[in-house]
């Protein structure tokens, strides 16, 4: 197998996102490929409308990623790693196609961190992810603000004696996840900066903040008539702020998040009038794993978003949920869980009633 091909794949996934149980295939002179996935089944009560109208469902899916690096001296390696979201056959789902989920290029230099690019996480992801320990149910998985991978980024990633830093470029690209939605952007930054203190009483206390401001493409169209519409993104920018104490994977764990967004549209050119989105949130997550394998979490999830329409027309809606987990890890590779999410007195039109999960998972 040829070193320019096995460059193309990383050692491990992604900073910011659970590691997969790869499997080495190949591991010679400093060059290494590795081959990892996972495959799952989950059940969803009709709540969660996944089938038909809000009928129950079994949603199977699966992912697939490639992950090397090639030594380059004692103290660079160059990296890349690959992931696909694969076919499942369900439309609300993958659907019939296979789409790529991660994908980026880099360069690691060991204590002094590493450079990435491609398609990833922004660095305020990392400031996110302490509370985000749910698998399907939660306001950060109903929002899919966990899922804000995005294509043009740059990011330079340190991690050394407890002190974490992440910064990043945001390169122009269409059709991008901003807070769970997509649109054409043209450029943008963000950071992450926060320390880690070894053990605190239970565990690592770790704090971090971080922030991300994201800059629209000027899109323009007329309608037959003539009228010229812009209907894109402006700006947007997130602020985070995050405590974790403890290990998510057993003993004690304990965490708390606040995160900011503001969203500016630039939508009727003509009339000089620009809708805007506010939304802030808090969540709180404490639980305990065994053990045995066992794990028992429950959560406080909180969000109010605020739409200007037209500067004269306001929508204020504000989520507040319980998600509650219980899991079991049999080892590296098989994982089973059930997740139950109880409305806290939401906006009746938000409010989904009680949603049910029951998952079951195979990672190689």
């Amino acid at each position: 197998m040829k070193k320019s091909l096995l460059a193309l794949a990383v050692v491990s996934v992604t900073l910011f996102t659970n590691s997969s149980i790869a499997a080495t295939v190949y591991d010679k002179d400093g060059t290494t490929l590795a081959v990892g996935g996972r495959v799952q089944s989950v059940f969803f009560n009709g709540q969660l409308n996944k089938a038909a109208d809000h009928d129950s469902s079994l949603v199977n899916s699966a992912r697939l990623n490639l992950a090397g690096s090639t030594k380059l001296n004692d103290y660079i390696s160059v990296l890349a790693f690959t992931e696909w979201d694969l076919a499942d056959g369900h439309q609300r789902n993958v659907g019939d196609n296979i789409k790529s989920r991660e994908q980026y290029v880099g360069v690691d230099f060991g204590n002094f961190g590493r450079v990435i690019a491609g398609k990833t996480f922004d660095a305020t992801r990392s400031v996110t992810s302490a509370t985000d320990q749910y698998e399907t149910l939660d306001i950060q998985n109903d929002t899919g603000l966990n899922g804000d991978r995005r294509t043009g980024i740059i990011r330079y990633d340190i991690n050394t004696y407890g002190v974490f830093l992440s910064i990043g470029a945001q390169i122009a690209a269409d059709n991008q996840s901003v807070f769970g939605k997509k649109y054409d952007l043209n450029s943008g930054y963000s950071g992450a900066l926060g320390y880690t203190f070894d053990n605190v009483v239970f565990g690592p206390l770790s704090f971090k903040v971080g922030y991300n401001y994201l800059e629209g493409q000027n899109d323009r169209y007329q309608k037959a008539d003539g009228t010229e519409y812009v209907n894109s993104l402006k700006n947007a920018r997130n602020s985070a702020a995050s405590i974790a104490w403890g290990s998510a994977a057993n003993g004690l764990y304990l965490s708390a998040l606040y995160y900011g967004q503001k969203v500016k549209f630039d939508y009727l050119q003509l009339a000089n009038k620009n809708t805007e989105l506010k939304r802030k949130g808090a969540e709180f997550i404490g639980g305990y794993g065994f053990d045995n394998g066992i794990g028992v979490y429950a959560a406080y999830n909180y969000q109010n978003t605020k739409n200007s329409f037209f500067k004269d027309q306001r929508k204020d809606q504000t989520l507040r949920k319980v998600p509650l987990q219980v899991k079991y890890t049999a080892n590296a590779n098989f994982k089973a869980w059930a997740e139950i999410e109880f409305d806290a007195n939401s906006d009746s039109k938000l409010d989904r009633g009680t949603e049910f999960t029951i998952g079951a998972r195979y990672t190689f």
